[in-house]
């Protein structure tokens, strides 16, 4: 990896607003994988055998995980068709920085991408990542933005920032047992350091991202608006689920998605257990070999997003290469440790404390999201919208739609805070 300053200058969008203290360490970033790595890639993937075919391997039921034959088709495309230089360039032609931040004595580095638009005055976004992603998830959609806008600058009014949380890509990995707090703590003094503090800005976040999200507006009154992609929460007290299924009280959709809760919660949930409680371990043995990394990965991207408008395999080849090139596999579990410490993932209660106005979306190809029926007795969600497509990945699944819910939400309540 490179930081360079020559590499900003031709990009648009790539000047921060306001100005940064020069303690912060604020670098251009541009990724730069070295060759002998990529050639390694191609050596280990050429080298790697996978394993005798089984039953279960051999089965196309999500129960038992990614097939044998989807893994050979996808090893021997990385090994043969994927172009990671092509991917990095996309990468490097949208501004990215590295800043340092002080936290608990420590200096945390955190890798971003950003649009920043010309006019200071527009409005600051933090967009939040999960696992198993990264920027990735939104890179179709920063593309898509500085293509709208590209003759016109002036009339993007946002200031778009998408970071690596902490221990993912190319941000620092904690040294440390480590909670979203922390990284809620992170990224609001990231934005401040960012010049944002006195605008006020937005947090966005789907999966691991909605857990930090609520936690940044609850440490940092900076943070004006909380939107979610993500939304699981017990029943509420009372609640019958099968009566009131066979009442029909709920949407189709959101009896689709209950039943996909249940099928997660009794046969999905391996990959948390193992991160959550034997981390080293998976580290080794995951992370140590690409495609060990790519079965994981994989079979979450696909499983978690639209059945009906699948991820093209270039996608998933991308978000894992990413993994495999930054290393952060090992560095990037910590989030399931806190998860089954805190009694497991319930938005409901990482918005107990929240006191901002709050939006979700719901893309009705993510299982396991509550039914509005459950989040309305919350009296948090203050702005709710529905598309039919798309998952668990929204942003790099619908980038479009998921910009149009983001933004009608803010345009919302932004005024009138």
């Amino acid at each position: 990896m490179t930081n360079q300053r020559a590499v900003q200058e031709h990009i648009p969008f790539a000047k921060p607003p306001h100005p940064v203290n020069s303690e912060t360490n604020l670098k251009p970033f541009s990724i730069n994988i070295p060759e002998e790595n990529v050639v390694a890639l191609k050596k280990l993937l050429e080298l790697s055998r996978l394993p005798i075919p089984s039953w279960e391997s051999s089965e196309r039921s999500p129960y038992f995980g990614v097939s044998r034959e989807w893994m050979m088709n996808a090893t021997n495309q990385w090994l043969n068709d994927y172009n990671w230089r092509e991917w990095e360039a996309k990468f490097n032609d949208l501004p990215q920085y590295t800043i340092d931040v002080l936290d608990s004595d420590q200096t945390h580095t955190v890798h971003f991408m950003a649009l920043f638009s010309p006019d200071p005055s527009s409005i600051p976004i933090v967009l939040l990542h999960g696992w198993p992603g990264s920027v990735f998830e939104f890179l179709p959609l920063l593309r898509h933005l500085r293509a709208t806008y590209s003759t016109r600058p002036d009339a993007l009014k946002y200031h778009i920032v998408v970071p690596h949380l902490t221990g993912f890509g190319f941000s620092s990995p904690p040294d440390k047992d480590f909670t979203w707090n922390d990284n809620a703590r992170i990224i609001s003094k990231m934005m401040h350091l960012l010049g944002f503090g006195k605008t006020g800005y937005v947090a966005q976040g789907g999966d691991l991202g909605s857990a930090v999200a609520p936690a940044i507006a609850v440490y940092d009154s900076a943070c004006r608006l909380v939107h979610l992609n993500m939304f699981v929460m017990p029943a509420p007290k009372g609640v019958d689920l099968e009566d009131d299924i066979s009442k029909g009280v709920y949407r189709d959709a959101e009896v689709w998605a209950l039943k996909g809760g249940s099928d997660i919660r009794s046969s999905g949930f391996a990959y948390a257990d193992l991160q959550a409680t034997r981390p080293s371990t998976a580290g080794f043995v995951i992370g140590s070999n690409p495609v060990s990394l790519l079965a994981w990965i994989a079979e979450k991207m696909m499983e978690w997003s639209d059945e009906q408008i699948p991820l093209p395999l270039e996608h998933i080849l991308t978000n894992v290469s990413l993994y495999w090139f930054s290393g952060c596999y090992p560095t990037s579990q910590w989030c399931y440790r806190t998860t089954r410490r805190d009694g497991g993932v319930d938005t409901a209660s990482w918005l107990a404390d929240v006191r901002v106005p709050v939006g979700y979306s719901w893309f009705e190809q993510e299982r396991a999201m509550a039914p509005k029926k459950w989040i309305d007795t919350l009296d948090k969600i203050k702005w709710y919208r529905t598309n039919e497509h798309g998952g668990h990945f929204a942003a790099l699944e619908q980038h479009e739609a998921f910009w149009d819910h983001v933004t009608d939400f803010v345009s919302s309540f932004w005024e009138r805070l």
